[in-house]
């Protein structure tokens, strides 16, 4: 059944119950015992501060007054209700039990749509905050206590709307079903909340049912997050709408509200971006917008001036449109303003402002001769729409002189739109564009599992035949040799981007099934005459489907230096043939700029005395630059080894090294420290300061010390310092492998010890480490471990250092390892 909060019969359901039954005892020795006992409670509650864990209702319209119950802990002497917003009020009106009070709130008719926050008081403190969910609508409640089983139940009738319902899924495939009338060519909204309200409910579905039980409309998520439905009925009649969660689990944490009616929603801008130092319009994209469309069918007329995009639109697609005045004054994002009285949406909505042209597609441009033209740089804003419901073809001219390097990528999932776009480069005649060809050098296969899009590892056969920085080919999907298998259980690991493999060459990452056939390739400029021999020779194209440095998501990008001037086509298209008023694009051609950005990870560290901690340097790659960086740390305190420099290697994202604290070392009260970064970019060299250490805060001694030092005999196993404070050194020759030491010295920590050495060059690893990696068994207090150098490793000079990972992460001193061409035997100082 369902009640109104502004109904009087529902403050009954929403008082809290109160114990009638009193044991039968005399009537004087029963009122002292109940009070007593009340005395006992309030005490009790009295010395600890109130704490809230649910209320019921969760949602009010604004304007009435409503009883609410609280639920949570000490809350028998509340002493007051305390709200953000000052158009929210409230009065005590129960707090005789511990675990549950009775207020009863006010609220005004101006106040604003939402959650808002409230808190409860005693004098011993002040409660965690709970949200309180105002709307200016009729707030119904679904009562579980109903014998009737859910699966007998007829659906909930509902009154007029619009109204919002709350509800819960309480046992585990539990279902909710409401019935309502909906009148012909009206748009009904059906806007379901449970994430988004704080519920458990993680897969919340809504299925819509004709009067004659056929299903016409569903859906189970809105851009990510809790389902919206819109539906317009063809004709007049009374519809069903199923809520239930497709895990199947209930509990009374897994509540839901349900707004029903034919509201005004915003779900989408267009543009995606807009001219600055200007007053733009824009565009509101949704349901029951307003009762005409803003589109015009002008094709844009400058350069710098945003039209209306499509010639032609399939009304009955269209839901409604109305505009808003967007006022931009500098480069960067603004937000739409939005009359949150007069819509409604789930989110904000911001678009991009350039100082550059920004121009809006003209229909039709799905044809060569009729592309639209983009200067460079510059953006154009488009949109997949077809009135023949075909997937929609995008087309743009741009000019381009040879050896011109260009990024061509578009912002669409960034900006919150549902298109997946896909980036095409056509030639003049609209015939695609070559970039490089891969011959293939190694056939191979991907065997033990299937292999997605993200993940960093594989088992590939022929492994053997492999080496790190190798190439394999997956089928148009190019990724990178990291590292080699560490065992017979162990995966070939790929390079990464933002977490995910990353595709060479604009490729575009991808699944890969069980035994399909790949390859070690290697790349060759077009026109170099290759060599037959035997095995496939691929072409790739300029084309990306989601960008293959992993940053902008399913959004494209492309890099593009034409090998001759002239005009070029870039064709954008949604990869899965999708259309919609929603599915907007910016597309954005502008000149690359290499640079790079490092990044501290771990200031202001916390070193005991006689051991190390670990920090490290990221860096944010920009617009193709690859190259070696020197991370430089100056000003030391004369108490502390820190390692300097670190060097991020060319085509990598990180360096790692140690802060070691004398054993004489006081804590640090300046940030004298300066840490400064070096890169040579398109030539020249760049310098840029990085985020300082910081202070360094000396803490007693470990329960582990840790040594990483060159091999002497089995006979020398006590952790030694190296002379004159300067750090141990080994020297490796390229394919050699040689032993060193591992030392540690308890100071309290009893059991085994794994380790792992960080910040070796690329290519040197720590070999023959067996099925359980490096460690060190409770019972002993060395080990001894062998360092491999590939034979393709260039002479460099690296600070490396062993960290263990069972006592706080301590460190050895940093280790200086010296790759040496020239040197025919290993050796060690």
């Amino acid at each position: 059944m369902l009640s109104s909060a502004r109904r009087e019969g529902s403050e009954a359901a929403l008082r809290l119950r109160r114990d009638e039954d009193i044991v039968a005892l005399p009537g004087l020795a029963a009122l002292i015992l109940l009070v007593l006992f009340a005395t006992m409670l309030a005490s009790v509650a009295a010395e600890k501060k109130p704490v809230l864990t649910d209320l019921n209702p969760r949602g009010v319209q604004r304007g009435e007054t409503v009883r609410i119950k609280l639920t949570g802990s000490n809350l028998v002497v509340l002493t007051e209700v305390k709200f953000a917003n000052t158009n929210l009020s409230a009065t005590i009106l129960d707090a005789g039990r511990t675990n549950a009070a009775e207020i009863e709130v006010r609220s005004s008719a101006t106040l604003a749509r939402g959650a808002h926050e409230f808190s409860v008081a005693n004098t011993n403190g002040e409660s965690g905050k709970l949200k309180l969910y105002v709307d200016d609508l009729p707030q119904l409640y679904v009562r579980e206590t109903n014998p009737v089983p859910r699966t007998l139940r007829q659906p909930e009738k509902l009154p007029a709307l619009p109204v919002s319902v709350w509800g819960a899924l309480e046992k585990p495939g539990d279902m909710d079903a409401f019935e309502f009338q909906g009148e012909a060519g009206r748009t009904i909204v059906m806007d379901f909340a449970a994430k988004a309200v704080g519920s458990k409910i993680a897969s919340g579905e809504l299925i819509l049912l004709d009067a004659q039980g056929r299903v016409v409309a569903e859906n189970s998520g809105f851009d990510g997050g809790d389902p919206l439905l819109a539906f317009t009925p063809a004709k007049s009649g009374r519809f069903t709408v199923r809520v239930s969660d497709r895990m199947t689990a209930g509990s009374k944490d897994h509540f839901y509200r349900l707004t029903i009616g034919a509201l005004p929603y915003v779900t989408g801008v267009f543009p995606l971006g807009v001219p600055t130092d200007r007053t733009n319009a824009v565009e509101l994209v949704g349901y029951n917008l307003s009762s005409r469309s803003s589109r015009s069918h002008e094709a844009h007329s400058s350069q710098s001036e945003i039209r209306n995009p499509k010639s032609e639109i399939d009304q009955s697609l269209l839901t409604s449109a109305a505009t808003v005045e967007v006022k931009t004054t500098s480069v960067g994002e603004v937000e739409v303003p939005i009359d949150a009285e007069k819509f409604r949406a789930r989110r904000a909505f911001k678009v991009m402002t350039s100082a550059a042209p920004e121009l809006a597609e003209s229909e039709p441009n799905d044809a060569a001769s009729r592309a639209n033209e983009i200067q460079v740089p510059g953006a154009m804003n488009g949109r997949f729409f077809s009135p023949d419901k075909r997937a929609d073809v995008d087309l743009f001219r741009f000019h381009a002189n040879a050896g011109q390097h260009l990024i061509l990528e578009t912002q669409a999932a960034q900006r919150g739109s549902p298109a997946d776009t896909k980036l095409e480069i056509l030639d003049a005649r609209g015939g695609p564009v070559p970039r490089l060809l891969l011959q293939a050098v190694r056939d191979s296969a991907i065997n033990f599992r299937a292999i997605d899009s993200v993940q960093q590892g594989a088992r590939l056969d022929n492994w053997e035949e492999m080496d790190l920085n190798h190439y394999v080919y997956f089928n148009g999907d190019v990724a990178r040799l990291f590292r080699m298998p560490q065992g017979p259980d162990s995966d070939l690991l790929f390079y990464l981007s933002a977490g995910k493999r990353r595709a060479y060459f604009d490729t575009t990452a991808t699944g890969h099934a069980l035994e399909e056939p790949c390859y070690v390739i290697e790349p060759h400029a077009l026109g170099d005459k290759l060599v037959a021999n035997g095995l496939p020779v691929f072409t790739v194209f300029h084309s990306n489907d989601d960008d293959g440095e992993r940053r902008l998501g399913a959004d494209s990008k492309l890099y593009f230096t034409p090998q001759t001037t002239g005009d070029y086509l870039v064709r954008v298209t949604d990869s899965r043939g999708f259309s919609g008023d929603r599915f907007a694009y910016r597309l954005v051609v502008r000149d690359a700029k290499p640079d790079f950005k490092v990044t501290l990870n771990g200031a202001n560290p916390t070193v005991p005395r006689g051991s190390g901690q670990s920090f490290g340097f990221a860096v944010d790659r920009i617009d193709g630059f690859e190259g070696e960086i020197r991370v430089d740390i100056t000003n030391v305190p004369l108490d502390f080894i820190i390692s300097t420099p670190l060097i991020i290697e060319a085509g990598h994202v990180e360096a790692k090294g140690t802060v070691f604290a004398l054993t004489n070392a006081v804590s640090t009260t300046n940030a004298a420290i300066k840490v400064m970064a070096t890169a040579m970019v398109n030539g020249r060299s760049v310098s840029k300061d990085v985020t300082s250490l910081g202070q360094i805060k000396v803490a007693d001694a470990p329960k582990l010390f840790v040594a990483f030092e060159p091999f002497t005999s089995l006979s020398e196993t006590n952790i030694v310092a190296p002379p004159e404070d300067k750090p141990f050194e080994i020297i490796i020759a390229p394919g050699q492998t040689i032993p060193a030491w591992l030392k540690i010295h308890r100071n309290g920590h009893k059991e085994l010890v794994t380790f792992q050495v960080d910040n070796l060059p690329f290519g040197v690893i720590v070999d023959n480490i067996g099925l359980n990696g490096v460690l060190i068994p409770k019972e002993d207090n060395d080990r001894q471990i062998f360092l491999t150098c590939a034979k393709w490793v260039s002479d460099m000079d690296r600070l490396c250092y062993a960290i263990e990972q069972n006592a706080g992460r301590q460190t050895s001193r940093p280790l200086l390892l010296k790759v040496r061409k020239t040197s025919p035997q290993a050796s060690a100082r």
